[in-house]
This record gives C-alpha cells, structure tokens and sequence, in this order.
C-alpha cells in the first residue's frame, strides 16, 4: 500500500548510467566542472534502494583521490520508507568499500568499515514545510542531525527518479497524497499561474512536486546554478494541463535537455504498439521522459 501511495518505480540501471553520464556531460559542458570536483555537492531526494548513488560511485567518473570526500562529505540521498532506506545504506556502504579496499590493496591495508552518513530517513517534500520532518528527534536524534546538516549544504546536482502518484483512484483505495502546504503554494504562484489549462489538479501530481522541490532546492544557495536530472512520467510534454509547468521550466532554465522514451500504455491499437515497450515493465502505463534542466550560476 505505501508502495502504491508514494508511486514507487524503480529505475533500470541502464537508465541511472544513462542519466549519470548525461550529468556529467552536462557539468563539463556548462560549467567546466565534473561530479568529482570538490564542492559538487550531490542529492538523490527519493532514492529508493541507493541505485543512483550506487551507480555514482560505480561509474568511473569520482576519481580515486576523491572517492573519501564524496562520499563522507557532498553526497547526500533521502528515503521515506524504511526497509528501502536500510537496503540504499547497505547497498552505497557496500559500492564505497568494495572501491577503497581496491585502492588499500596497494598498500596491503583493510579499511575500516564507514557508515554512509549523508542518507537520511525523511519526507524530501517535508524538509522546508513548518516545523521539521515528521520523525521523532528523540527516538531519531542522528538523523535528525543528518536532515539539518544536509538543510546547510548547498547543492549543485539533484538527479534521480522522483514519485509518480497522483492520488486517490477512489475514496476507498487509502493512497490519498499528503499535503504540504508550502510546496503547494509554490506551484500554484508558479505552474498553475502560468496555466491556461481550467483544471489544474494534475499540477500537484508528484512527480510535478519533486521538478518544483527540486528547482527550489538548487536555487537556495547564493549563486542559484545548478543541474536537475529525472527520469519521470512524461505526460507533461504535451498535456494541456501541464502548459504553465512547460511555460515555467522555460523562463526558469537557460537549458533543457529532454529524451521522450513514450510508452504511453494507456493508448490502444496502431498507437500504443508506436508507443512500444515499457522500460519499467509493468511498473508503469505512463509515457516516461528523462529530463535534464540547467540553471546557470549568476554572477
């Protein structure tokens, strides 16, 4: 039921490589930086079981000098339900020292095992509401600790594969979204203000929430500059109701980069075959796109 509530996909690794390397590129490109530069500072805010932080580490691209500083230091990743969030620990703790053991055996050395501390337990869309996220600071006390020392950093690269619920199917299906309130707020003086569309429920679908929580989040910091990379439902390409999200990205964004993967399942015939396969499975009837913004740094 969380699963359904939250509209939990997980993303194939082809897909994570794809998107990594697409950052990366895209740093290079924009910025003259890399995501192993110091002072890259990296967030998966609804990472699932750690894939894309796991892949991060895996891909090649963090050099070797730098791999201790990222990793204790400017990558950070939120999970809201539990069993993922210990599986996303185990599975980033385990990529980081299957690395350094390969850099110590040159100096016939074991490292010590070193706990990911830059995952928190949390609410992303949570985090800048009233009052802090809705765990216990008593019973949670370090990850309380960890929320607020990620709240401090800045951040240059938020990528990932965002929620994709868009709410209650009927009354009796309990996967009613949560509100929050000032994330609402922000979408309506932004998407649904620039919308012509009459309605504009479909404004607040998740997914929709995580592209505004996350283009707040990069804009926090002094400079304003950063990268925004998702792999999300793609309906908003071309839905008139997502005309004011369309409109803001634009006036929001010096680049946008977006590759349209379709498999729209909810067409029939000739154009749902056109449509082809899901890269999710069964996990997804919706067209999917990966979408990459770029908001340069001012001066």
């Amino acid at each position: 039921m969380t699963v359904e509530k939250l509209g939990i996909v997980y993303t194939p690794v082809p897909v994570v490589d794809f998107i990594i390397h697409s950052v990366e590129w895209v740093l290079n490109k924009e910025f003259g930086r890399s995501l192993s530069d110091e002072k890259v500072n990296i967030i998966d805010p609804f990472t699932g079981t750690g894939t894309f932080i796991t892949r991060l580490l895996q891909s090649g691209i963090i050099k070797k000098e730098d791999l201790a500083r990222k990793y204790r230091h400017e990558i950070f990743a939120n999970e809201i339900v539990l069993l993922a969030y210990y599986i996303a620990s185990v599975n980033i703790e385990n990529a980081y020292h299957d690395l350094i053991k390969d850099c110590h055996s040159e100096l016939d050395s074991e490292p010590e095992y070193e706990p990911f501390s830059g995952i928190c337990l949390t609410d992303t869309f949570q985090l800048y509401e009233n009052g802090d996220p809705t765990l216990d600071d008593k019973v949670f006390s370090e990850n309380s600790d960890r929320v607020n020392e990620q709240k401090k950093q800045p951040i240059t690269v938020v990528m990932g594969n965002p929620p994709y619920s868009v709410g209650q199917k009927s009354a009796n299906d309990n996967a009613q979204n949560q509100s929050y309130e000032k994330l609402e707020d922000r979408i309506a003086e932004t998407y649904v203000k620039e919308s012509e569309a009459g309605l504009n429920k479909s404004a607040y679908d998740s997914y929709i929430k995580a592209f505004r929580w996350a283009s707040d989040r990069i804009a926090i910091q002094k400079n304003g500059g950063g990268i925004i990379a998702f792999v999300s439902n793609g309906s908003y390409l071309d839905g008139n109701a997502q005309d004011g999200f369309r409109k803001t990205l634009e006036k929001e964004f010096d680049k946008i980069y977006v590759f349209n993967l379709r498999g729209n399942q909810r067409t029939s015939g000739e154009l749902s075959r056109r449509e082809g396969g899901k890269i999710f499975g069964s996990g997804s009837r919706t067209p999917i796109a990966i979408t990459v913004l770029v908001k340069k740094e001012t001066a």
